[in-house]
């Protein structure tokens, strides 16, 4: 239900003092302390102290639930809690000089503020029934922290994102005392942490990523963790602060925007039927920016949103903005845009911020359901489509409208299946592919013309897709919804043109006749047809001609084939692991090489590889797929960060000219 709050007349207000001067029973009427204002949190409170229930009082409020957000800052390190149906402000003061990372727990009445100046997490004890008051810590952790941004709880467990040197410290709390159970190296840049179930979401600092870690607790270790997956929201340009609603399955996302912009540029997106959207989308994948509510403009006084809280019972959503230095809040979001917020209070540097109320208590919801791992993969023999699962058992063989296909992908948002057709010079799409079964034949939907008919890959970036055609060595680019294809762009990156990739929004093609790869930085900021230059062009060692390319953005890998000679019947092909390869190939100049030591090479005559002209990898059992469209079959190897050299595929699946892959991994 939504909450109104109105403001009491002067003599309602007396009505209400001479009632509750009178009547000792009546418990309706609250008198509210440290500060009685006008009833609506508007930014215009002063603040006026109350004496005592029948004492000089200028003002007595009736602040019905408990709605109470806490906000902490960098200035001072006190602790601000604003209660939003009693219209009223509490300062603790603390010890700290700076805190970001907050929560309260209502049942045992504790207060837990990670300490910026302190480095450790501070616990306060019994402060709901005090007004403005310095505080003292009840019992804290050892100096462990180096640069604390967010607090996230689940139970007992308390998980600090430290963006100093991109840690989780995970405590646990006893009584009345905390011991750090692990300390975790997470291989991107950390701010917000947000609890759904089980399962801990982090965004991806620099970026417009939010990653999850499936199961987290269970699954956590002293050392390195990778993401359980990890896709791009579009529409962001740079995030921070997040929260989840179990009762409403909602997700919030702040937008900072640029870091050098700190007054207007800022902005939130909710994303309703969080569960749905998030659990279709593969790793990698793109959330369409059309499937959220973006809050954003000059109107809403966010320059940079370090922080969103977000109450069910009302709908209403809170920011910690500390760019402009403000407390804002937001009702009636509807389709978004350049809302004026509804509550704006002043806080110099507010950082991190908590709601906390009888409905919104530890509601966090449900974990992530339904995991799926699917292969999907084309022949140039024929039109089908072969399905595979994980273990490359066959799902499904579906024959389409198309007589030689190459490029391929699956779209589970709107159960759609895109086809670079090259009998038929066409893109097509298939809709509610899913439901045709094993042996049946699919329609497509539509297509969209292609200039030639020689696709050899397409990457699909939201409603984009990029299709690489050899003979003409170019790339057309398309947008897609339900009905239709249409040509945005056609580009000519001036090399011969066959694997393509995204990594986030940086188009990653392979150099054919080499054993190069190019990347294109920001791909979508080419708005002109013709010529593109990549940002970076190198040499992968060991490679004699590659074709295939994929990225996987939860282990950030990537993984290359090289096909060897084209001519011939030689088992002279392979693949090309690179991990850690954002840090590889930032450490590489443009013109330079990947040596041999950043990469694992599977490569050999028991590899069956001839010619491996596609590739896909699994992050969640670091499986390498390849279609080898000479030897006419789609392999499997296990293990493919470890094992190297000359091993025999653990999955052989006959399947004459196999061409492109695609791996739909939830």
């Amino acid at each position: 239900m939504k909450t109104n709050f109105t403001k009491i007349s002067i003599f309602t207000m007396l009505l209400f003092i001479a009632t509750a001067c009178n009547n000792d029973d009546d418990s309706t009427v609250v008198v509210v302390e440290p500060t009685c204002n006008d009833g609506i949190m508007n930014g215009d409170e002063t603040g006026v102290d109350c004496g005592g229930s029948c004492g000089p009082c200028e003002v007595i409020s009736n602040p019905g639930r408990r709605a109470d957000l806490y906000v902490t800052n960098n200035t001072d390190g006190n602790i601000f809690k604003y209660s939003i149906s009693g219209d009223s402000l509490v300062t603790y003061t603390t010890s700290s000089t700076a805190a970001e990372g907050i929560h309260y727990d209502a049942e045992s009445d504790l207060l837990v503020q990670a300490s910026r100046s302190g480095l450790m997490l501070d616990a306060y004890a019994g402060t709901s029934t005090l007004g403005n008051a310095t505080i003292n810590t009840s019992f804290s952790t050892f100096a462990d922290l180096n640069s604390p941004r967010e607090l996230a709880v689940s139970g007992d467990y308390y998980v600090v994102s430290d963006n100093g040197e991109n840690k989780f410290f995970v405590y646990y709390k006893t009584g009345t005392s905390f011991s750090l159970y692990y300390t975790i190296e997470i291989p991107f840049q950390l701010w917000g942490i947000t609890f759904k179930g089980n399962d801990l979401y982090a965004v991806v600092d620099n970026s417009s990523d939010l990653a999850v870690f499936s199961n987290f607790i269970a699954n956590a270790i002293d050392g390195t963790m990778m993401p359980s997956k990890r896709v791009t929201i579009e529409g962001i340009v740079r995030t921070h602060g997040l929260t989840y609603s179990g009762s409403d399955d909602v997700m919030i996302m702040t937008d900072i925007g640029a870091a050098s912009n700190a007054t207007d540029d800022g902005g939130f997106h909710v994303i309703n039927d969080f569960s749905t959207k998030f659990d279709a989308l593969s790793d990698g994948d793109v959330l369409p920016v059309s499937m959220q509510t973006r809050v954003a403009g000059s109107s809403t006084l966010m320059g940079n949103p370090i922080d969103v809280a977000y109450d069910s019972e009302t709908g209403a959503i809170y920011i910690a903005e500390v760019g402009n230095g403000k407390v804002l809040g937001f009702s009636d979001i509807g389709d978004g845009g350049n809302l004026t917020p509804s509550f704006n209070m002043d806080l110099p540097t507010a950082s991190s911020i908590y709601f906390s109320s009888e409905e919104t208590d530890d509601n966090t919801g449900m974990s992530s359901m339904n995991q799926t791992t699917r292969l999907y993969t084309t022949s140039t023999n024929n039109g089908n489509i072969t399905v595979y699962d994980g273990t490359g058992a066959l799902l499904k063989t579906v024959a389409s409208s198309s007589a030689s296909s190459e490029g391929i992908y699956y779209n589970a948002l709107s159960d759609a299946l895109l086809l670079g057709s090259r009998s038929e010079g066409e893109i097509q799409y298939y809709s509610d592919f899913m439901s045709v079964m094993n042996g049946g034949i699919a329609t497509a939907a539509f297509a969209g013309d292609l200039a030639t008919s020689s696709t050899r890959e397409i990457a699909v970036y939201g409603n984009k897709v990029v299709v690489a055609d050899n003979p003409a060595n170019m790339f057309y680019v398309y947008s897609y919804t339900g009905s239709a294809f249409t040509l945005e762009n056609t580009f000519d990156p001036g090399f011969e043109v066959w694997g393509i990739t995204f990594k986030g929004d940086d188009l990653l093609a392979v150099v054919d006749n080499t054993s190069d790869l190019a990347i294109f930085e920001n791909f979508f900021t080419n708005a002109m047809d013709g010529s593109i230059t990549p940002t970076k062009r190198v040499s992968i060692a060991g490679i004699t001609r590659t074709h295939g390319i994929t990225y996987s953005a939860s282990d950030d890998v990537l993984v290359m084939t090289d096909i060897g000679l084209a001519a011939g019947g030689a088992i002279d092909g392979g693949i090309n692991v690179i991990q850690d390869f954002s840090s590889v190939i930032e450490a590489t100049t443009d013109g330079g090489t990947i040596g041999l030591t950043d990469q694992n090479i599977i490569e050999g005559i028991s590899t069956l590889m001839n010619n491996p002209i596609d590739v896909a990898y699994d992050h969640k059992t670091k499986t390498v797929f390849v279609s080898d469209i000479a030897t006419g079959a789609v392999l499997g190897f296990s293990n493919a960060l470890t094992t190297s050299g000359n091993v025999a595929p653990d999955i052989n699946n006959t399947l004459t000219s196999a061409s492109s892959l695609y791996l739909y991994n939830n």
